[in-house]
């Protein structure tokens, strides 16, 4: 049903009102007192966690909507950013306009652009949303860029969120120039069911509803608390699900319990990248292009003598991952077979000097006999009766072969 029919402008829950002007609740006054503390803190770095749709981006947008008249600002969703996509974003939302560079010229131009900024104004504020699903490359650009200094004076300011408190990431000996900046840490809790009313009714109000609570009654707010954990986003869309599909006023509680629909999921490849049987990273694929490497800047950071600085290339297209050699010294192997490039399989295991990389990705399909004889002789072999013979004579009693 159509909002006007609930004497509302327009539909209250959507993205057009926005939670940034929605601050009164308990855990959204917290977050925004940790992020004010950052522009006049020394150290000037803030880590926000909680689960997803707890507000986080939103308090992040209140700061910037703040502070962007007087500071270069900047907002970056880093889920699956490499570093080089991480600094050109950084430099784009500054308004530089970004070549194709190398991601030490892309760190240079950021670094210039931070110091000119500190020196005639305020230092920039950068936020980063989503640090819990970068890759270690664009985490150790994170790291370099904590450390400009300008006259003994950190140059740039840093947000982060993420979902969870991220201690497996922030207690990592590479990140330590972070850590060692962080004037606060807090995590976001869900509303209370107050809390969830006072939201609800406060969204109702900026829509044009004289009383809110005609429209949601107490009863009918306790039900959305409870249908969405007291977590605001999950609170949007049960919510405005709920006055899209009722018939008019009252709102029936049944409308609450089938109003969120199901969300799919979508299947991503992910790597874990092991040593002496030992799991030293588990990394699930995000990015289309993922660089590895021993450069401390790579996706997937392998620190191995025998691996190159630049390695390999992972491609990810919808159902299918391409590994690509870069002309590395030591070559990269795929089931111990040294290649150039391969689709690979689901359980097809990476070999680079002594570090281990298998994929999960059922959806890339295993790997068959065919698979294997095409792997030895691909220009060969051009098709299943090649192979197939192919196969009987590998087959064969090591005496009958001459």
């Amino acid at each position: 049903m159509s909002a006007e029919n609930f004497g509302l402008r327009q539909q209250p829950f959507n993205r057009s009102i926005s939670n940034t002007q929605l601050l009164n609740t308990r855990p959204q006054q917290a977050g925004l007192g940790l992020l004010r503390d950052v522009l006049a803190d020394e150290r000037g770095i803030a880590h926000i966690h909680g689960p997803a749709s707890c507000g986080k981006t939103s308090l992040a947008r209140r700061l910037l909507q703040e502070t962007q008249h007087d500071m270069a600002v900047a907002l970056i969703d880093g889920k699956g950013l490499y570093a080089s996509q991480l600094l050109s974003s950084i430099l784009e939302q500054f308004g530089y306009d970004v070549a194709l560079n190398s991601t030490d010229e892309l760190l240079n131009m950021l670094t210039v652009f931070v110091v000119q900024q500190t020196r005639a104004r305020h230092a920039p504020l950068l936020i980063v949303d989503n640090l819990h699903r970068m890759y270690p490359g664009a985490l150790n650009a994170l790291c370099k860029l904590a450390t400009i200094r300008v006259r003994d004076r950190y140059a740039l300011r840093l947000v982060l969120l993420s979902e969870g408190d991220c201690k497996h990431i922030m207690g990592s000996p590479s990140m330590k120039p972070v850590a060692d900046r962080l004037c606060g840490d807090i995590e976001l809790t869900p509303f209370s069911r107050k809390e969830t009313a006072l939201y609800l009714y406060e969204k109702l109000r900026l829509a044009g509803a004289a009383q809110p609570d005609d429209i949601f009654p107490t009863d009918i707010c306790d039900a959305l608390h409870d249908a969405s954990g007291g977590l605001p986003g999950r609170l949007d869309s049960i919510a405005a699900a709920v006055i899209d599909q009722s018939q008019g006023l009252p709102i029936r509680l049944d409308r609450v319990e089938h109003a969120e629909l199901p969300v799919a999921s979508k299947e991503t490849p992910r790597f874990i990248v092991t040593r002496s049987g030992e799991t030293v990273q588990d990394v699930q694929l995000v990015a289309s292009r993922v660089l590895i490497g021993r450069s401390a800047l790579s996706d997937i950071y392998i620190d191995d003598q025998f691996v190159s600085k630049q390695h390999a290339l992972l491609v990810w297209n919808d159902e299918s991952v391409v590994m690509i050699d870069l002309n590395s010294s030591n070559g990269t192997f795929v089931n111990s077979r040294r290649i150039k490039s391969r689709v690979l399989r689901h359980s097809d295991v990476i070999s680079l000097g002594d570090h281990r990389i298998k994929m999960d990705f059922a959806k890339a399909g295993s790997r068959t006999d065919f698979d294997d004889a095409e792997l030895a002789d691909t220009a060969r072999m051009k098709n299943i009766a090649d192979a197939r013979r192919a196969r009987s004579v590998r087959q064969l009693p090591l005496k009958a072969v001459r």
